[in-house]
């Protein structure tokens, strides 16, 4: 059974990323999904496994696909895909890479959802403005359990 915590767009709220800090030390996996996935650089030490990917406002970057827990992952920020609009792009990437589950974010809405029996998870914002969400999931025997947390519930 792998712990996980869910992370996206934190734009330089460093102090968002130190509140959550105590279940990112006990998780066994923490996502970064971009928009300042130098954020979280300097916490790297305290973090057993860490996968992070470059956002629009990073300068942009590439997908990773993660294997964990019996798990195919899409890890990308989302933006390439105008997941603003629609997750029809995002949706055609997921199923050419043959993947059980996605995470993205650039949205800053958390969201949570299974298309054609992929997983799709949006663990929101920690950004300075609106609500500060993260994602806390388990996952399992090729299976993921996760829950949008708000973060003042720490």
């Amino acid at each position: 059974m792998i712990k996980a915590v869910i992370i996206s767009d934190t734009h330089g709220n460093l102090g968002a990323i130190e509140k959550l800090l105590p279940i990112m030390k006990e998780s066994d996996a923490v996502f970064h999904l971009g928009d300042f996935s130098s954020d979280i650089k300097p916490f790297s030490g305290e973090i057993k496994k860490l996968y992070s990917v470059n956002g629009n406002c990073d300068g942009g970057g590439e997908d990773l696909i993660a294997e964990i827990g019996g798990l195919k992952i899409l890890l990308t920020h989302g933006d390439r895909y105008g997941v603003k609009t629609s997750m029809l792009k995002l949706l055609l990437r997921a199923k050419e890479a043959k993947v059980q589950a996605v995470f993205y974010g650039h949205t800053h809405i958390p969201r949570e959802e299974t298309v054609e029996g992929i997983k799709f998870i949006n663990p929101g914002s920690m950004t300075r403005y609106g609500e500060k969400t993260y994602c806390y999931a388990v996952i399992d025997k090729g299976k993921i359990i996760s829950k949008i947390v708000p973060l003042y519930d720490l």
